[in-house]
C-alpha cells in the first residue's frame, strides 16, 4: 500500500527508465518502465523476476519468475491477474504454474465505499475463505483494519492533510508494533520503528505502551532537486549511528 507522500517505484519516475536500488554496493532491486508504466522488476534479494502486462482496460496481469543464481535461468512460478474500475481493483486472481499448467489458487474481490476501500475477501481452492475489514472513522483520518480468520490487526491514523502519521500492527494479544511518520515539503522525511511491545488500553480506549522500547531504528530519506528519492538513511534510534544507507540510481 502506497501512501500520500511516499515514494512509489511502481510508477515512471519522471523521464527515466530504469530505477536501481542499492545497499553497500549490491543491488537489491532493479525496476524497468515504458509508457510511464513499471514493465518488469528483478529483486535480487529474494530472486523473484516479474513481469508486467497492460491491457487497454487498465486491467493488468504480473508474471512471477523464480531463479537461484541468474535471472537468466529463472522459471516461471505463478500469475497474478488484476480487475480494475475506475482506477480502482476490484479483482485479484493468484494462479500457479504447476507441471506448466495453470492451477487457481484464490479468487480475491474488493469492495469499495466511495473512494475507500471497505473490505477484502479471498476464496481459495480449497474452500478456505480469507476476509479483511476496513472501517474509517467519520473524518476518514484513522482506518482499522481487522482479519477476521486470524489475531492480526493494523489500525492507520491520518492527519488532516491525508498524511499517514501512525501504523499500529496488532499481530499478538497484548502487543503492538508501532510506527511513525514525519513529513518536509509533503515527502516522506522520517520513520521512526518500535519493535514488538506490550500495550494495555485506558479507559477512553487509547494505546498505551507498558514496555520500555530497545533495538529501534529511524530512517530518513533524501530527495533530488527533481523531487526524486534519493537514498534512505537507516540509523540507530539511541545512538544515531549509521546502521544501513539504501540508494536510489536513475537512468
Amino acid at each position: 500500500m502506497i501512501f500520500k507522500g511516499h515514494f512509489n517505484p511502481l510508477l515512471s519516475p519522471l523521464y527515466f527508465n530504469k530505477l536501481t536500488i542499492s545497499l553497500e554496493n549490491r543491488i537489491k532491486k532493479e525496476y524497468f518502465y515504458k509508457e510511464n508504466k513499471v514493465v518488469k522488476i528483478i529483486d535480487y534479494f529474494n530472486n523473484i523476476y516479474s513481469e508486467y502486462e497492460y491491457l487497454n482496460n487498465d486491467n493488468y496481469s504480473v508474471k512471477f519468475y523464480l531463479f537461484d543464481e541468474s535471472v537468466n535461468d529463472k522459471k516461471i512460478d505463478s500469475i497474478k491477474k488484476f480487475t480494475l474500475n475506475e482506477n480502482k481493483i476490484i479483482r485479484e486472481d493468484l494462479i500457479a504454474i504447476e507441471n506448466n499448467k495453470e492451477v487457481n489458487i484464490y479468487k480475491g474481490e474488493f469492495n469499495y465505499s466511495g473512494d475507500y476501500l471497505s473490505f477484502e475477501r479471498f476464496n481459495y481452492k480449497d474452500g478456505e475463505v480469507y476476509r479483511i475489514e476496513h472501517k474509517w472513522n467519520e473524518k476518514k483520518t484513522i482506518n482499522r483494519i481487522e482479519h477476521l480468520d486470524e489475531p492480526t490487526k493494523v489500525e492507520y491514523t491520518f492527519d488532516d492533510n491525508k498524511f499517514l502519521i501512525e501504523c499500529l500492527q496488532f499481530k499478538h494479544k497484548g502487543s503492538v508494533k508501532k510506527t511513525l511518520y514525519e513529513y518536509k515539503s509533503d515527502k516522506l522525511f522520517k520513520l521512526i520503528e518500535f519493535p514488538d511491545l506490550e500495550y494495555k488500553r485506558t479507559i477512553f480506549g487509547k494505546i498505551k505502551i507498558i514496555e520500555e522500547a530497545q533495538f529501534m531504528n529511524e530512517t530518513e530519506y533524501c530527495y533530488y532537486e527533481n523531487g526524486l528519492l534519493q537514498k534512505e538513511i537507516i540509523r540507530d534510534y539511541e545512538t544515531k549511528q549509521i546502521v544501513d544507507i539504501i540508494h536510489y540510481d536513475y537512468e
